[in-house]
């Protein structure tokens, strides 16, 4: 793991190089990516013809919320890299979007709309980070809980607040299961010992209300599963993340990284950065394992988020 750098934008000493590196799309000096408060660079963000494929899988997601015997087919999407090889083993990131309206295709968000997978295919394909499976399932269940409403992204419509309340519970039981039963990770099997030997392995990460549900599905729900979180744009009350993880169902397991960001003009940057100050008074979060990083010009938007997705697979899975 390389060691935790937090990035000041109001540093006057680097403020040029930056505002230079941000304009012309530039990388780390010695050609190799580095973390960056701006926007990615030109050449991550190129369409290139040796990428990764992107395939579609179905599954039951049940009703955990409400305990019905509701339950609803879904699908979501996996990103595979390119020369995936099933006899080979690969870490993997869960990744969530944020509140959309209902006609928007969630799953596809992150890869498209934000347009993660042409940085995905060149962090693979220039050797700076492993080859990973990245997986981008929606936290909506329409099937489950209704139409939405939303009339605006702060709106806590009645499918919003269910699906989010269900997510952790579909996370552990439905999704990963499925996953990484059809893909090779580095879980030698999908049984509850299978997945916490191999927790070492798995990131999750989302924007906004996926931001705050990778931490109450993710590390609330799911710490024992996975050590990596990514959380961009949203926070939760600091006393919920350490009240779990002082549980004696998860005192035990130890935080590999998290990576949080925001644009320094987000709503969610006051919130954010005071839990993150929080956390750092808890034995589990530690300057070597929690970072912040402040996104220059940044607001509630896709180059924030593309670049926080960029920072955190260099923390995550650098070679």
């Amino acid at each position: 793991m390389r060691s935790k750098r937090i990035i000041s934008i109001l540093c006057a000493a680097s403020f040029a190089c930056s505002a230079c590196c941000f304009m012309l799309g530039c990388g780390g000096g010695d050609g190799r990516a580095e973390i960056t408060a701006w926007e990615v660079p030109d050449k991550y963000r190129a369409a290139r013809d040796d990428g990764g494929e992107i395939v579609e899988l179905t599954y039951t997601a049940h009703d955990y919320a409400l305990g019905t015997d509701n339950t609803e087919q879904k699908t979501l999407n996996v990103y595979l890299p390119d020369g995936y090889d099933a006899d080979a083993q690969y870490d993997i990131m869960y990744l969530l979007h944020g509140t959309d309206p209902q006609t928007v295709d969630h799953k596809n968000t992150w890869l498209y709309t934000i347009g993660v997978k042409d940085v995905l295919d060149n962090l693979i394909g220039y050797g700076d980070i492993k080859p990973v499976i990245v997986v981008t399932p929606s936290f909506y269940s329409y099937g489950l809980y209704g139409d939405d409403d939303m009339k605006s992204i702060k709106d806590v419509s009645t499918v919003k607040r269910n699906s989010s309340d269900n997510f952790g519970r579909e996370l552990r039981y439905d999704i990963i299961p499925v996953v990484e039963s059809a893909y090779s990770t580095y879980a030698t099997d999908v049984t509850q010992d299978g997945l916490t030997a191999s927790r070492d392995h798995r990131a999750m990460a989302g924007l906004s209300n996926g931001c705050r549900i990778t931490y109450t599905g993710g590390m609330t729900e799911n710490f024992d599963y996975i050590s990596y979180f990514g959380c961009y744009s949203a926070s939760v009350d600091s006393e919920t993340i350490t009240a779990a993880l002082d549980s004696d169902r998860f005192k035990d397991y130890k935080l590999n990284y998290m990576f949080n960001a925001d644009g320094i003009y987000d709503f969610a940057y006051n919130g954010h950065k005071k839990m993150y100050d929080e956390l750092l008074k808890h034995d589990k979060f530690t300057a070597d394992n929690t970072e912040y990083v402040e996104i220059a010009f940044g607001y509630h938007s896709a180059r924030s988020w593309r670049v926080a997705f960029y920072d955190s697979m260099l923390r995550f899975f650098g070679r």
